[in-house]
């Protein structure tokens, strides 16, 4: 069964602390298994691709424990 995630990001989106938001889901064939949303825990000061790269990450991270469990 093919696992596959889709992530994005909001980059500076706080006004208050310039975080970025970011999320992502985690699909097993065509059945969602996760997703989450939240503000990122540092600011990302470059570009968007620093956030984008952090989302990526996180869900990268997610699809590997979804493989360990199958």
């Amino acid at each position: 069964m093919l696992v596959s995630a889709y992530s994005d990001t909001n980059w500076a989106g706080c006004l208050d602390d310039r975080k970025s938001t970011g999320g992502f889901a985690v699909f097993l064939g065509a059945n969602l298994v996760f997703w989450t949303a939240r503000k990122q825990a540092t600011v990302s000061r470059s570009s968007t691709a620093e956030a984008e790269y952090k989302a990526i990450a996180n869900a990268t991270a997610e699809i590997m424990w979804v493989q360990t469990l199958l």
